[in-house]
């Protein structure tokens, strides 16, 4: 069993029970497909091949619509159950057409839909099981494009690649290419939420340290000036 679908399989009742983590979650989702929107639009602008250019941009169409069903379905969760509304789909764009080349971003985009893919997959029988119909509905929708999408990056890699073994070995460097991503942005949230925690206990501990620096303070002056009293 793969990694991705055992987290997936053993966080189901986490995530999905509390109404404020739900609406987290679908949010998340909104944001990364949206994200996955403005990279497709890119690549159909920048590829040599209108073939590929109209794939993109059906994908990028797709891409867009998920995030206004993950969206609409965070909002409605929220409403419901009067939690704040999650907020605007504002994305920033990594330019990985540019960055990686079209190989490699089509490696990256197959290797993201069938991770997608297989984590939607446990969500939608998690979501059958517990009598959830309207987030099964959602997903199952959802799931319909990201096989289309999983295959199509495929053929097309292994067009461009040269060979199906090519096409592998590029997935397989995509995955490495993905785990020094998060490895590098987890580190930063690590290193951001270590120098909040530093600077709050050296502010603690300069709040305790001043009172007894100031209370040391006669006793030192009073040490000072004995010599003068000799004289």
């Amino acid at each position: 069993m793969r990694l991705t679908v055992w987290t997936a399989r053993v966080l189901n009742p986490i995530v999905w029970r509390r109404r404020r983590g739900v609406v987290r979650k679908l949010h998340q989702f909104a944001l990364a497909e949206r994200a996955s929107m403005v990279d497709m639009r890119q690549a159909a602008r920048l590829t040599p091949s209108p073939e590929r250019a109209a794939a993109y941009l059906r994908h990028a169409d797709d891409e867009a619509r998920h995030a206004h069903m993950f969206l609409r379905r965070a909002q409605e969760v929220a409403r419901t159950s009067s939690l704040p509304a999650p907020g605007a789909l504002r994305v920033d764009t990594e330019h990985l057409f540019d960055t990686l080349g079209e190989v490699a971003f089509l490696a990256f985009v197959h290797y993201g839909e069938a991770r997608a893919r297989r984590q939607f997959e446990t969500y939608q029988d998690w979501f059958l099981a517990n009598g959830r119909d309207k987030d099964h509905a959602l997903f199952d929708a959802v799931l319909a494009d990201e096989r289309r999408h999983e295959r199509y990056t495929y053929a097309f890699l292994c067009e461009l690649s040269g060979s199906e073994a090519a096409a592998k070995a590029a997935v397989r460097r995509a995955f490495w290419w993905e785990a020094k991503r998060r490895w590098l942005r987890s580190g930063r949230t690590v290193a951001t939420a270590i120098y909040f925690v530093c600077s709050w206990l050296l502010y603690v501990v300069l709040l305790v340290w001043v009172p007894v620096i100031r209370l040391a303070r006669p006793a030192l002056r009073r040490w000072q000036q004995r010599p003068n009293a000799l004289t």
